[in-house]
């Protein structure tokens, strides 16, 4: 996933759509149960990984949400900087981070 996820942002390069819609209030209406949904399904994507793997659901749900949180966080910092760095730290570590204790 953090290999698709890079990728994805062109290794932090893109900035995240999704985020730029939220921030926008008048997008709300046209986009709010779209960007809902992906979010929603990123999330239980991950979390359906995690509790297969043995993690409770209220847990992996929590780590998913923070991995999302941490990658959205990473790729506006990395924008903002006008550096990747941030957001390739993220990735590198998000796997330990998801997986630990399993």
């Amino acid at each position: 996933m953090c290999a698709e996820v890079d990728r994805f942002f062109d290794t932090g390069k893109n900035s995240c759509l999704w985020a730029i819609l939220i921030l926008e209030r008048s997008s709300d209406e046209l986009f709010g149960a779209q960007i809902q949904g992906a979010f929603s399904q990123w999330i239980a994507a991950i979390s359906s990984v995690l509790s297969a793997a043995g993690l409770d659901e209220t847990q992996a749900k929590q780590r998913c949400e923070d991995a999302v949180i941490a990658i959205q966080g990473a790729l506006i910092l990395s924008y903002g900087l006008k550096d990747v760095a941030p957001f390739q730290r993220v990735l590198k570590q998000l796997p330990a981070q998801l997986c630990r204790d399993l």
